[in-house]
């Protein structure tokens, strides 16, 4: 139970600081994973907190590797094959020697093995934390690519590298023949056991695919256990588990490529889940470094009290060094694959952007306790926290101004201007058929409306002017058919009984509701002689219950019920559509807007056909596609956003089909 609720307010914390992130742009998403931590670490159940390096490894590292390569291009996989040799290896085994050999003779107090086992540490770049930094810019795809493919390898690379200056360390002594040897077997092997594992899985795969049981749950679970156990493997044969998970993800996502449309729900569900656990797992890393925080600076201070200033120069110093290196190496010894007019600009971007993030930090954590020097375990960790933070920080500042598009480039990628006009196309090709099937076409009309305010902040006060505005209008309107002879005063009192009732409902009072409830639905029992159909009232939202209430109590007195609502409804969107006028097309408008629509349809049309209703869908949807094919023939809409709205009509066939009984009015 105690775990349990350890992981469940960790996790709360990764939603809180996302949460947070969509409002506060300016602060990189780990630096508020890290704040979260220390958040926590105030409270006294996570003081002191300690964890299994190992275990860490295994359970959260792994896994994030595995979906990594299994994502990563193969197509730029093969092209890059020479950058990825020049900075996944080459870079990486340069950058431990000089960086560490500096280290080492700058400050005396951290020996040459540990120096080395830093320098390995901060090689792994974390492509993804630094691309949610960047503006949406064509003229950097290919060193973007370039990052994402070595962020991949070296990772591994890295841990190779880690585990061999870490393993010097302990054993007080390093022989190169015997290193050379450990790294090819440790490298090669990983990789072919993790190839032999990844194809053996796909074979399965393709089995289960071909006895029509691949389904989600069958394949999601099974592919989930893939890395964990290559890693397992691996490192039982003393060989790189790390290379082998990565080997594994490589040739899984080659296979997935080769699947295209066949079994194409399992690939849909296997994309979400990998994205909800790779976020949730990458949140938690950052967290546990700022849970741990507190307790490793505190027994680094205890150890001795200047020694935290010494431990923030070796990590600034240790940054700069890695950054002219990388910035020099990015420069003379990368190929771009296309000549590039900006040379330089994309080195400083790719040396920018050589953070170190979630690799790094794992690395850290998997340091072992029994290290017998001035500088352990503690000091080490605090060593890669300040790298990160500064990392992190740096490219946050830069890769945004580095990557601002030309203002002639920014308009052409407002995203969201087209999304918006795609479903204005749609409104209008639905609305042009309203006449023939009203019911039908105000739902679709509603459905896709709602998108066009999802994000809007509703402010309450002003969502209740407008209310009023509406029902003093409708109230006024059918006061003057009262006093026009038009309707008797039986039927005004008990309309404005309705109209009354209505906007009280419509403020949520709960005691209210549960009430109205109980008196809708009692009515309904004596008017219907039905338990069921009382009982269906009852669980009926009371809004709902209430219009088809008094629309029975009108109709069995021989009152025209819609006629009156009718009026009442033309005078409320009167005086909504100025209120529009004044205001704007604002949130609270829409919400109060799309009350009366769905009012007078159900008070004024029958039940919907379903058949109508799904063609009518159909509609909106193939008007959508019709919109961004014209917008790409007339070269006004790129192929990558329109893959956006693609993918967001895609969606919403998904979600009407998954939940078409939502859409039916009860």
């Amino acid at each position: 139970m105690t775990a349990t609720f350890f992981v469940l307010i960790i996790l709360l914390g990764v939603v809180a600081a996302n949460v947070v992130s969509n409002h506060i742009k300016w602060l990189p998403l780990p630096m508020l994973y890290i704040l979260g931590g220390l958040l926590l670490s105030i409270i006294p159940f996570y003081r002191h907190f300690l964890f299994n390096p190992e275990l860490f490894m295994f359970l959260v590292v792994t896994p994030l590797l595995y979906n990594d390569a299994q994502n990563a291009s193969r197509y730029w996989i093969g092209r890059g094959a020479v950058n990825i040799l020049s900075l996944s290896i080459l870079l990486v085994v340069t950058t431990v020697l000089v960086v560490g050999g500096l280290i080492n003779w700058l400050f005396p107090i951290v020996p040459l093995a540990l120096a080395f086992t830093l320098g390995a540490i901060v090689t792994p770049t974390d492509a993804s934390a630094v691309s949610a930094f960047a503006k949406p810019n064509p003229k950097f795809q290919i060193p973007f690519i370039i990052l994402q493919n070595e962020s991949l390898f070296n990772d591994a690379t890295g841990f190779v590298a880690f585990s061999l200056a870490l393993s010097a360390f302990l054993q007080g002594q390093f022989a190169w023949s015997h290193a050379i040897a450990l790294f090819l077997v440790e490298f090669v092997g990983g990789l072919v056991l993790g190839s032999l594992i990844g194809v053996l899985f796909h074979r399965l795969r393709l089995w289960l695919i071909s006895l029509a049981d691949d389904s989600p749950l069958i394949m999601i679970v099974l592919e989930l256990t893939v890395p964990f156990l290559v890693y397992y493997l691996a490192e039982e044969l003393d060989l790189s588990g790390i290379l082998a998970v990565v080997a594994a993800g490589l040739v899984q996502g080659v296979e997935n490529d080769n699947l295209r449309f066949v079994s194409a729900r399992m690939q849909l569900v296997k994309t979400n889940v990998w994205e909800v656990l790779e976020n949730a797992l990458t949140g938690i890393i950052f967290i546990l470094l700022g849970l741990s925080l507190p307790t490793i600076t505190l027994a680094i201070y205890a150890q001795h009290k200047n020694l935290l200033g010494l431990l923030v120069l070796i990590g600034i110093s240790l940054y700069i060094f890695k950054f002219i290196i990388r910035l020099v190496w990015t420069r003379y010894l990368v190929w771009m694959h296309l000549k590039s007019p900006h040379r330089w600009q994309d080195s400083w971007l790719m040396a920018v952007s050589g953070a170190s993030g979630t690799i790094s930090l794992s690395l850290a954590f998997s340091i072992p306790d029994n290290l017998h020097s001035y500088i352990n375990r503690n000091s080490l960790i605090f060593i890669i926290a300040v790298i990160i933070l500064i990392s992190l920080t740096v490219a946050a500042v830069f890769v945004p101004i580095i990557t601002k598009a030309d203002p002639a480039d920014n308009a052409k990628a407002h995203k969201h201007q087209w999304l918006r006009e795609m479903i204005m196309v749609a409104l209008n090709k639905v609305k042009q058929q309203s006449s023939d099937h009203p019911a039908e076409s105000q739902i679709v009309v509603d459905a896709l409306s709602q998108q066009l305010h999802q994000h809007g902040h509703t402010n309450k006060r002003y969502l209740r002017q407008l209310y009023q505005l509406a029902y003093h209008a409708e109230l006024t309107a059918v006061q003057e058919l009262e006093q026009d002879n038009k309707i008797t005063a039986t039927e005004s009192h008990y309309y404005q009984e309705f109209i009354s009732m209505s906007l009280y409902t419509v403020n949520n009072n709960q005691l209210k509701n549960f009430w109205l409830r109980v008196r809708f639905g009692m009515h309904t029992g004596r008017m219907s002689q039905n338990l069921q159909a009382t009982q269906n009232m009852f669980l009926t939202s009371p809004l709902i219950a209430e219009q088809y209430y008094w629309k029975h109590t009108f109709d069995k007195h021989g009152e025209d019920f819609a006629k009156i609502e009718n009026i009442g409804y033309n005078a409320a969107e009167h005086a909504l559509r100025n209120a529009r006028r004044q205001h704007k097309d604002t949130v609270e408008l829409h919400l109060v807007r799309r009350f009366y629509l769905q009012r007078h349809r159900r008070i004024n049309y029958g039940e919907p056909d379903p058949t109508i209703l799904y063609q009518t869908f159909l509609l909106a949807f193939h008007s959508e596609y019709e919109f961004m094919q014209q917008a790409i023939s007339d070269q006004k809409l790129s192929v990558a956003d329109a893959q956006i709205l693609q993918e967001h009509i895609v969606y919403d066939e998904m979600a009407y089909l998954q939940n078409n009984d939502a859409f039916t009015p009860q």
